[in-house]
């Protein structure tokens, strides 16, 4: 595939979009990406929808205080002293810049646990599919990341959303292809919620467009009801870790 064609295909377009907002597409990638964006105006739409998925989980990333040493460190640097200390301030600084980048990547496929961190985690996983689940407002109110090892599915709550004594939460697929929805089995109303799919439900992944997040009176039904309580883009993001 050429060049110019190969930035047509929907999904490349996507992972660039995200990748360029989130921050993480850097130097001749990111005048590249800015190049395309000028002549693409389906590129540039794309990066658009990004930025407006991500600024709501920006401003609502608690700041967090440096240590009282970092400004003493960087005075120091300022009234000339010596160089060793002038390179640790360096060494500190560029961690610093390292976090903030991935600080806004983590924000998109788990964003939940910046507010909610779980101690003696083992390293995970890479994730391969992500979807920023909005409500009828247009706010991010859930974040789901799934896993193609073990195929884990994971939700995290941003916003718990109001739902009857009797009602349950239950997440679905929308294909791309038919447009057809399938069940991806019921949610618990958790802060952060783990299921592994089946093999048959994975494979609803790989083809869905959307995800949506319904409220249901029964636990099997074939179809989502009324009350639907978020919706997301399920995008495909090989490589990124939770």
């Amino acid at each position: 595939m050429s060049g110019p064609l190969r930035y047509q295909n929907p999904q490349l377009q996507e992972l660039l979009a995200s990748n360029y907002v989130a921050g993480t597409l850097r130097g001749p990638a990111r005048k590249r990406m800015e190049r395309l964006m000028r002549d693409n105006s389906v590129l540039s739409k794309r990066v658009r929808q990004w930025e407006a998925k991500l600024q709501p989980l920006h401003q609502a990333t608690v700041p967090v205080e440096p240590k009282s040493g970092t400004w003493q460190s960087i005075s120091d640097a300022i009234n000339g002293a010596a160089d060793p200390m002038i390179a640790i301030l360096k060494r500190r600084l560029n961690i610093y810049k390292y976090l903030t980048a991935m600080a806004m990547t983590f924000a998109l496929v788990a964003g939940v646990l910046l507010w909610y961190p779980q101690p003696d985690v083992t390293p995970a996983a890479a994730i391969n599919y992500v979807a920023v689940m909005k409500n009828s407002d247009e706010q991010p109110t859930m974040v789901v990341t799934l896993t193609k090892s073990g195929r884990v599915m994971a939700l995290d709550l941003l916003q718990k959303p109001k739902l009857e004594a009797d009602q349950r939460l239950q997440l679905w697929a929308v294909s791309r292809d038919d447009g057809s929805i399938k069940s991806l089995g019921a949610v618990e109303l958790e802060k952060h919620f783990e299921t592994s799919l089946s093999k048959e439900q994975w494979g609803l992944i790989s083809t869905a467009e959307y995800l949506l997040v319904s409220a249901e009176d029964q636990i099997d039904v074939q179809a989502p009801g009324e009350k639907i309580i978020a919706k997301g883009l399920c995008v495909k993001v090989e490589g990124w870790k939770s």
